[in-house]
């Protein structure tokens, strides 16, 4: 007997609420780990991040995105491809961060680089995992065990952040790879481990999926790219410190942006992907979760910019208080991100991976160019990122446009 598919406004508080308890927790001993690490260890954590969320997102050889649209006959074998080229990706990528440790060191002035270089393919695995089994929980509308994975996730995380605060950036930045782990134990059901894909699935889920498997690995790491990247040239050209205090700014903003934009998201792939195989029209579902998403996260940015820098000198200190400026210049941004990110997978949902391919390496050029243009110009840190908001804006804008057409030639 079929389970009845759950309202959408419960699905997304249900995941939510898991991703407040795990997520939150994490947001709230932040003003203990501005004490507790350095600015240049909160550089350290941006670097792996960027690095590992790249590569971590190529590693699932799209199967993630393949999944919530896939039938029941390849979905195990979809997830079996995740998981074995993940684990070949991971094995690369500790080949060369073990041979370029040196040059990591002193390209992001960090030299706990050399000896941390393992962080780096550990935490690439634990991301390409994680983006696997999550689509498979979002596939099957299973929103009570996503909310049990984000709290297993956030809890995981910040127990790793503080009981290992005394090894200075091990303890920040290996906590990524801790959370995702975590996460991952959460998540796993013996039962599902019991049946394994025939020769003949995995061999029609490479024929039928094909298209996922050859643009979305190179689309997924570029998406990662075009919100990496920004914080690995500012840390390349304006040194770990500046960095740190960029990254605090990411985090903070981020943290409830990624929040809701992960239940949101969870909820569109699994209940739009349920009516594309049905054929059903998306249309109106969708637009009623953008304009839902765009209040919110309007007057969110108002409450930022009006506060933003009173509110980070109190909670995390006096030494924090230029994070809440570059709070103000980047809180537009991040307010229509909330709105447009959960719904930008429906482009390769529908068939469009080459339009969203495009769209990820535009962006790529836009958020790096505001970067690097400023720079070399010699502006500072808030010019650089007042840039960055607007190409930001610009390329969301464009991504709206994009699902928009998308939905419209699909036949109600």
């Amino acid at each position: 007997m079929r389970r009845p598919r759950p309202r959408p406004t419960r699905a997304i508080l249900t995941i939510l609420f898991g991703t407040l308890l795990g997520q939150g927790l994490v947001v709230a001993v932040s003003p203990l780990l501005t004490r507790l690490y350095a600015p240049a260890d909160f550089g350290v954590l941006a670097v792996v991040t960027a690095i590992a969320s790249v590569l971590g997102a190529g590693a699932t050889m799209g199967t993630d995105r393949a999944l919530p649209v896939a039938q029941d006959a390849t979905m195990r074998a979809l997830v079996l491809i995740g998981i074995v080229s993940t684990a070949f990706v991971s094995g690369a990528t500790a080949v060369a961060t073990w041979l370029a440790r040196e040059a990591l060191a002193a390209q992001f002035s960090a030299p706990t680089f050399a000896d941390l270089w393992w962080i780096i393919p550990v935490t690439t695995g634990a991301v390409g995992l994680h983006r696997v089994a999550t689509a498979v929980l979002a596939r099957g509308q299973r929103h009570g065990s996503i909310a049990i994975r984000n709290v297993c996730q956030g809890v995981g995380q910040t127990m790793w952040n503080l009981v290992m605060a005394s090894t200075g950036a091990l303890g920040l930045a290996g906590g990524l790879a801790a959370g995702r782990l975590a996460a991952l134990l959460g998540m796993l059901r013996p039962a599902s481990l019991r049946a394994s894909p025939s020769p003949h699935s995995v061999r029609a889920a490479l024929s039928v999926h094909r298209r996922f498997l050859w643009f979305t690995p190179w689309s997924s790491m570029l998406n990662v790219v075009g919100q990496q990247a920004p914080g690995l040239l500012i840390a390349a050209a304006h040194g770990s410190a500046a960095a740190g205090l960029v990254a605090l700014t990411m985090r903070v903003l981020g943290s409830p942006v990624g929040m809701l934009a992960d239940a949101v998201a969870q909820t569109v792939a699994g209940a739009i992907g349920g009516r594309i195989r049905a054929g059903a029209s998306v249309r109106d579902p969708l637009r009623r979760v953008v304009g839902r998403l765009l209040v919110l996260g309007a007057a969110a940015a108002v409450v930022v910019m009006v506060s933003g820098p009173s509110v980070f000198g109190a909670v995390f200190g006096p030494d924090w208080t230029r994070s809440g400026e570059y709070a103000r210049i980047l809180a537009p941004a991040f307010a229509l991100q909330v709105a447009v990110s959960p719904v930008s997978q429906v482009l390769g949902m529908l068939g469009r991976q080459s339009s969203q391919l495009a769209w990820d390496a535009g962006r790529l050029v836009l958020t790096s160019g505001a970067v690097v243009v400023p720079t070399l110009l010699g502006a500072p840190v808030p010019v650089v990122l007042a840039g960055l908001s607007a190409a930001m804006i610009a390329s969301y804008l464009v991504m709206l446009g994009l699902v928009v057409a998308a939905t419209r030639s699909v036949r109600d």
